[in-house]
């Protein structure tokens, strides 16, 4: 699927939520946002300070969706589901199949569905939707982004109005970085993310939307080749994302690839100059980049929970509801006019054309994603070849697929 700024956009329905009951219902939100001035907080703070007979409380039960996602499972076969929990676009169809994410239409009604859903770029439904059921709402979409330290760019004789399109000019220029001021030149995450965009850039894919693993094709070996490149010339010291995020802040790193949602986390404490662009492609190869984040799914096996959940759906679908959120770094997923100061790179991106993230497919989806992310991981670490991770990469995900 492609999304771009040429998608035409529904006009956006008024939705007015009254109070939900006479009695107020409390629903918990689980998600992965950190600190108590996240924007997640904050929309979460608006909705409650409405007193719409709804109580929405805050749950942070992991900073991955990977971790979530495995704590949701032990509740949920407890017989105790989150309400609404953020579930990764990547883990749709395990959500769907194994987790039990309901369908808006049968809990909610056609109409209902339809009016909400209004809110929203059409061509975010088809993320969405699972074997023809809509199981959630599209609320933060992300995509790789390059974040700068112009002032160390500049320091090391680098022409900030010279951001290379292409990793491989890149690089040399992130080397040259490193020597002329001692940091370190660049950094990647280490996930099944960014190498995703590198794959799909150099014209692979992870998984062909057939559903089969093809992330040892002749174009995703080139591609991850290139993305371990800066690790084998000595400026890429290997990081958590939590530590990686906390050394670009303090000054110590040149050059980072990561997801334009870490931006609000990033500008709040960096203290020098920072630009962002879109992500460098490859040589010779026409760009083809992914997009990211999350859905709201709704878990709650209870009726009341579900009318609680759409009551705060209503909320966050509104333009004054969902303008908060637009300080993380995800783009604008609605139809209202919602100006997002210091994302453009990432909506340049999006105005170029985004691809979904990879969806994990079949009942072991999550198995299938933690073990490519340990091949990626092995290969980046140099315990194994490119080729040789990319194979086993591919031999232990349709061993997983094929026995769902």
């Amino acid at each position: 699927m492609r999304l771009s700024r040429r998608t035409a956009l529904a006009m956006p329905a008024i939705l007015i939520a009254g109070p939900a009951r006479s009695a107020d219902a409390r629903i918990d939100l689980v998600h992965l946002f950190s600190g108590a001035d996240h924007p997640a907080q904050k929309v979460i703070a608006a909705f409650n300070d409405r007193k719409l007979g709804v109580t929405v409380v805050s749950r942070q039960e992991g900073t991955t969706y990977e971790a979530i996602t495995t704590k949701a499972m032990a509740g949920i076969a407890a017989g105790r589901p989150p309400a609404i929990m953020t579930t990764g676009w990547k883990l749709a169809d395990f959500a769907k199949k194994t987790l039990g994410a309901q369908d808006f239409n049968a809990i909610y009604g056609a109409d209902r569905t339809a009016a909400l859903m209004a809110n929203f770029r059409p061509g975010l439904k088809e993320i969405c939707t699972v074997g023809g059921s809509l199981i959630g709402l599209p609320w933060a979409m992300s995509t790789p982004v390059l974040y700068v330290n112009m002032t160390l760019w500049k320091q090391a004789g680098l022409d900030p109005a010279q951001v290379p399109a292409t990793v491989e000019a890149l690089y040399p220029l992130a080397k040259q970085l490193q020597e002329r001021t001692g940091k370190q030149g660049l950094i990647f995450e280490v996930n099944e993310w960014l190498p995703q965009a590198f794959i799909q850039n150099a014209g692979g894919d992870v998984i062909t939307r057939e559903g089969q693993p093809a992330m040892d094709s002749a174009a995703a070996v080139h591609a991850i080749e290139r993305f371990v490149e800066p690790r084998r010339m000595g400026m890429w010291n290997v990081l958590s994302i939590g530590e990686m995020v906390t050394a670009f802040q303090s000054g110590a790193i040149g050059v980072m690839a990561s997801s334009s949602a870490r931006q609000s986390v990033i500008r709040a404490q960096a203290q020098f100059e920072l630009a962002l662009f879109q992500l460098p492609g490859l040589e010779g190869r026409p760009r083809r980049m992914n997009s990211g984040g999350n859905f709201l799914a709704v878990y709650a096996t209870n009726r009341e929970q579900r009318e609680a959940a759409l009551t705060f759906f209503q909320h966050i679908a509104s333009a004054e509801g969902f303008r908060p959120w637009l300080a993380t770094g995800y783009m604008n997923t609605t139809v209202h006019d919602l100006p997002a100061p210091g994302n453009e790179a990432a909506h340049a991106q999006l105005a170029g054309g985004l691809t979904s993230e990879t969806i994990w497919p079949g009942a072991r989806g999550l198995e299938a994603l933690q073990a490519h992310i340990e091949w990626i991981s092995r290969i980046v670490n140099g315990a194994v070849s490119v080729p040789e991770g990319l194979r086993g990469s591919r031999q232990a995900v349709e061993r997983l697929i094929s026995n769902a």
